[in-house]
């Protein structure tokens, strides 16, 4: 549907038909003719002649066409690199994910696994009683059987530490303290 309406451009009125709406022509009128009092206010030679106010807002109105042309293709430039990117760094998002989601799930083996140890330590059980386990998470240690826990025994030692020893420890001196921690609490 075509739409009607009066303009003014330059003190002259105008009737526009178009398919535009009625809002969108009227802001085109009303910048052409702030584009042509501009025009007209920069040059006494201007002001005079008509019709070189209008051939100078075409130019200007076309380089202001061709200035925001270069800005959008900039910007679809922009636009593409950042689209690559992002399909780039997709299956990196997916991998730490799921390397996210195995870490969970190790530190809900962990947690059941401290869980069952102070459970057992807290019923008095001896270290032999505390079930072990057989994967590679977790804290496996041979324990002692003889009657001094701090006494140091070849025996114990550590299979696996999943996070590593804390504050540059030593694989002795973590066995010493889970000991003197099963057995102090006794």
């Amino acid at each position: 549907m075509k739409n009607r309406i009066k303009i003014s451009v330059d003190g002259k009125s105008f009737t526009l038909v178009g398919e535009e709406s009625e809002v969108h022509m009227k802001a085109v009128a009303a910048y052409i003719d702030e584009k042509i009092h501009q025009i007209r206010r920069s040059a006494v030679a201007v002001k005079m002649d008509t019709s070189l106010a209008y051939v100078l807002t075409a130019l200007n109105v076309a380089d202001d066409y061709f200035k925001e042309k270069e800005k959008n293709a900039e910007l679809e430039g922009r636009n593409l690199g950042l689209s690559t990117r992002l399909e780039q760094l997709i299956p990196q998002v997916d991998h730490t994910k799921a390397e996210l989601d195995e870490a969970k799930q190790e530190l809900t083996q962990l947690r059941a696994k401290l869980e069952q140890i102070e459970k057992a330590t807290s019923q008095g059980k001896d270290a032999e009683e505390i079930p072990q386990t057989n994967s590679n998470q977790g804290l496996s240690v041979e324990h002692n059987k003889g009657n001094n826990p701090m006494e140091h025994n070849q025996e114990m030692q550590p299979q696996h530490y999943p996070m590593g020893l804390k504050g540059g420890q030593t694989e002795k001196e973590m066995i010493r303290k889970v000991i003197r921690e099963k057995y102090c609490k006794k």
